[in-house]
């Protein structure tokens, strides 16, 4: 054993967390990217009378553009 960590980094980040109510030292409420996404790879989401793109890549991370 070399004492590194079985997994890269950027999988260590991508812990599932809870689905609803808030978290300790998080503002808000979090919600599922899989119930938000609900199986599309792109959604439109309205906001303050702007449209918003939000859209899963192939590597699996979210990208939101106006």
């Amino acid at each position: 054993m070399t004492g590194e960590p079985s997994h890269p980094p950027d999988e260590a980040k991508n812990i599932p967390l809870p689905p609803t109510g808030p978290l300790p030292g998080l503002p808000g409420k979090v919600v599922d990217s899989n119930d938000l996404m609900d199986g599309n790879s792109e959604i439109l989401i309205s906001h303050k009378g702007a449209v918003y793109r939000l859209r899963e890549t192939r590597s699996g991370k979210l990208i939101l553009q106006k």
